[in-house]
Parts: structure tokens; C-alpha cells; sequence
């Protein structure tokens, strides 16, 4: 989960990240994001804690000097800079976030994108689009495949989830169909949609810059 280290102008995204990170701490998912108490990654952090989830923080030395953990956090991984910092995320996650935020957000998630556009991973790609945040990102990227610059297999493999409730469902069903057998991933969306979803695990939150 990728997202902003600011709250942003409106009160109801933090709330939304923090009802987020409520119901990854009582599902008992494990959250690895890149530290820090502040802004929608602050809140989507402690709100996982305080619930019972298993914490992780990612940072580079030279953040973690400046920054301050919320309460609860079981364990602080420092390392050298910012690409190992996402690489190590990456290598932990089964599934990425995109909670709003800013230019280091959008950096984080083109590049997820990116990788999975290479084929270097099938890990769930879900954009938490809360108060059609990121409506302008998507018109972006439908404008991109319009003009022959991104190939349309890559927006209609991202999730799009309007409401915090929907996030897990929609996690659980993509992680169990990445983990499948290729020669399954032929069954249609209704399948998946139907089957009984299976335990859901850990997934990075991260904020570039001040850490989704």
C-alpha cells in the first residue's frame, strides 16, 4: 500500500486510510510500510496496530533519524537508501495499496505497474480511489492506451476500490489468483468472484519521501 505522508485537505481520507488499517489488524495481516506516524501511511499504521496487526516499518537511516513510529510497531527495518527500501517492500509484499498521495505515491505505483507490465511479478496492483482520488490517474492511463503509449492489459489488470470494506475481499480474491497454476488463470472473473477466498497475506504499505 502506497500512499501519502501528508493527511491531505480532506479529514475523510484519513479516516478512510485509518478504517483501512482497522480492518488489517483485526484480519490479522501482517503491514509492512516505510515508517512513520504522519499523514494517511501514520494513520492506515497505527489503526493496524492498534487492532492487533503484526507492523513492519522500511526506511532508509537518514528518514528514521527525523521521523517518529506510532505506537505498536514490532519491528523497524533500517536500510541504506530508498531503492533497497522499495526492492525490500517489494520482495515482502503479495499485493501493493494505493492510498491517496503525492508525486512519490504515483512514483511507487507506476513502477509496481511498470513491473508488472515486464512480467517480473503478478502480485495484486489495487488503487484505493477514496473520494475519486485517483479518477484523474486512470483517466491518465486510459488516455495512454487511447494514443497507443500503454497496452491495455495493464489498466485492466489494477484494482479499483471506491470503500475500505471492499479493499480485502478484492485483495484475498487477486492474491489467490496470482498464487494459482497458470493453467487455472483461464477460469473467468465470476469464479473467482464465487470461491472461497484463502488467507490473506502480509502486504507492503509505503510513502516516498516522508513514508505505502
Amino acid at each position: 500500500m502506497f500512499g501519502g505522508a501528508n493527511p491531505g485537505s480532506d479529514p475523510r481520507l484519513n479516516i478512510a486510510a485509518a478504517a483501512l488499517g482497522s480492518e488489517i489488524g483485526a484480519a490479522g495481516i501482517r503491514l509492512v510500510y516505510g515508517g512513520g506516524s504522519e499523514g494517511l501511511m501514520g494513520a492506515v499504521a497505527a489503526a493496524a496496530a492498534n487492532s492487533g496487526g503484526e507492523v513492519i516499518a522500511v526506511a532508509p537511516q537518514f528518514l528514521l533519524e527525523r521521523m517518529r513510529m506510532p505506537g505498536g510497531i514490532a519491528q523497524v527495518i533500517a536500510v541504506p537508501d530508498m531503492h533497497i527500501r522499495k526492492r525490500l517492500m517489494f520482495d515482502y509484499a503479495d499485493a501493493f495499496v494505493a492510498l491517496p498521495g503525492g508525486i512519490g505515491t504515483i512514483e511507487e505505483l507506476a513502477e509496481v505497474m511498470t513491473w508488472r507490465k515486464l512480467n517480473r511479478h503478478q502480485k495484486p496492483i489495487l488503487m484505493a480511489n477514496f473520494l475519486g482520488f485517483w479518477s484523474p490517474w486512470l483517466a491518465l492511463l486510459a488516455h495512454l492506451e487511447e494514443t497507443g503509449f500503454l497496452c491495455g492489459e495493464v489498466l485492466s489488470a489494477c484494482l479499483i476500490a471506491e470503500r475500505p470494506a471492499a479493499i480485502l475481499p478484492m485483495l484475498q480474491r487477486g492474491v489467490s489468483y496470482a498464487q494459482a497454476p497458470r493453467a487455472a488463470c483461464v477460469a473467468d472473473d465470476h469464479a473467482h468472484a464465487n470461491a472461497t477466498p484463502s488467507p490473506m497475506p502480509q502486504f507492503a504499505a509505503s510513502s516516498i519521501g516522508h513514508p505505502v
